[in-house]
Formats: structure tokens, sequence, C-alpha cells
């Protein structure tokens, strides 16, 4: 009988990009090709200049261009409002996908595979979706953490539905980021809804995701479909707001002393307690990289 052979499942880095230097784009890019080499897509602003599209050209990312209105503009309320909509563009792009990874651009670095728990966690491989979190719990008393209490004060804000009592489902869970997921089309599908549902001006996109995970809003918040990792596990490490890590030679390490695969927040560190770490200054990706990074 014919042996099927085993294929890999369809992959897919995505990343909000707008507004951003041609320095940013190389740091991105280039740890990203140094570790991947599987699809990746960026939302850019409206006419990237040459730059720009020359790292993405050369590193065959693909890009779309911003579909808002005042891609450029400046303030809290706009960057707030883009935050809401990247989750209709995480939505798009990933539908395609077996697993779609969705990053925050400026402040995440790549030190290997990002879908390699694909192949050695296969029972976190079976989630719907992959959170990753800070080192803080949810408490609505005074003894809450001061990360805690900055989102709380959102809560006014928030477009909760009526009769959830928020604060019975969230107390004693993690922080979670939303500059960082991992998981299948339909996790991204139920993400959108739920940030359209909750976040406006003065609520965020992180606020929104914590009612909606945790309280189990379009199906998110069972147990077997999202795993909650804390900080220092996971494929993506948020490393800030006193969250931890390990160091593991030049790297960035999870608690199990292994290289994190996507570093959230590294420069909230002070530089004199992070790992030693060159930036990417070849943005250009190679096969035999990739058979390195995989076997290293």
């Amino acid at each position: 009988a014919l042996i099927k052979p085993w294929s890999r499942p369809a992959t897919l880095v995505v990343a909000a990009a707008v507004g951003y230097s041609a320095e940013v784009f190389e740091s991105f890019v280039g740890t990203l090709r140094w570790h991947y080499d599987g699809d990746a897509l960026l939302l850019v602003r409206k006419d990237p200049p040459p730059e720009i599209l020359s790292i993405l050209e050369k590193n065959r990312v693909f890009y779309r261009e911003y579909f808002g209105d005042n891609a450029s503009g400046q303030g809290v309320a706009i960057w707030a409002r883009f935050n809401i909509e990247r989750f209709k563009f995480y939505r798009e792009v990933c539908q395609e996908y077996d697993y779609c990874m969705a990053l925050d651009f400026r402040d995440a670095v790549f030190q290997a595979d990002p879908f390699g728990y694909l192949r050695t966690e296969p029972a976190l491989a079976k989630a719907e979706l992959v959170t990753q979190s800070h080192a803080h719990l949810w408490d609505f008393t005074d003894n809450a953490a001061g990360e805690i209490k900055h989102h709380i004060k959102m809560i006014p804000f928030c477009n909760i539905p009526e009769g959830l009592d928020f604060k019975e489902c969230m107390t004693g869970k993690p922080l979670i980021n939303a500059g960082g997921f991992v998981g299948r089309p339909s996790a991204f599908e139920k993400l959108e809804k739920v940030v359209n549902l909750i976040a406006k001006h003065g609520c965020s996109d992180q606020m929104a995701v914590n009612i909606g995970v945790h309280c189990g809003l379009e199906g998110l918040g069972e147990s077997s479909a999202v795993p909650l990792q804390g900080t220092g596990h996971g494929p993506i490490n948020s490393v800030g707001y006193r969250s931890v890590f390990t160091k593991v030679g030049g790297s960035f390490g999870d608690l199990d002393c292994m290289p994190s695969p996507v570093v959230h927040q590294g420069e909230r560190i002070k530089i004199v307690d992070r790992p030693h770490r060159n930036s990417a200054k070849e943005p250009l990706f190679s096969a035999g990289r990739a058979v390195l990074a995989q076997a290293g």
C-alpha cells in the first residue's frame, strides 16, 4: 500500500505594521526569516515607501495596504481604533490557513520556529487558540497589581453584555496580552466578534479579549479550546511588565530554559538585565539558515 507522505500544516505569521520605519521592518522580518520559511503577511500603510517594499520583496513577505481612514493620523483615539480594526484583518487573512500567529509588530522578535510547538507539543497543537499572559492575576480589590488597576479603569467604557458577572469569571485568572495569539481560523473569527462587541474608545482590545476569553464569550473560554499560557511558557513570551524569563546564552528563555520562539516586549527590560542579542542586519532568508535554526 502507498504510504501517504506527512504534510506540514499551512501556517501564517501576520502583524499590523502601519506607520513604522524600515528599521523596525528589518528587525521583525529579519529575525522571522532566520527561523521560519512559511507564509507571512503584513498590514502596511497606504502607498508604502520603496525601502519597505524592498525589504518585503527580498524576504518573500506579502502585504496588504491599510483599509481604514486616517492611517497616518496621531493620537490615542486613532491608535485605539486601529488596534480594534486589526482583528478584522486577522480574521480575513487567516481563513486559508490551518494555523495563524498574530503579533504586535514593533516589539516582537523571533528566536526559533514560531510554529515549532505543533511538532513538539501535540496537546497544545490541538487547541483552537493559544494565548499568552503576564505575571499578574485579575483582582478587583485594592490589592490588585498596578497593571490590573490600569485595566479596571477601562471597565466603565466597555460594552459588557447585560447580566455578565465579569468579576466572577475573571478573578484569579491571568492578564492576557493581546499582542500575540496563535490558533486556528475559527479562533480569529471569535476574537473579532468579541473585540467588536466590547471594545471602544476608552476600552482597549486587550480588555475586550480578557473579558471574552475568561468569561467564555463566543465559546472562547472552553479550557480544552483555549490553553492560557502563563508568562515563560508557550510559543510567545511577553516579558514586559514584571513578567518572567530566563537567560539562555544570548536569548530570552522560557522557564524550561529553552529559547522563547517569539519574544514580545523585550525592549521593556532594562538593557543591563537583557540577554545579549544582536539585531538582525541581514533580513534575507536562506534555506541553510532554516536548517541550522531548526537543528539548533
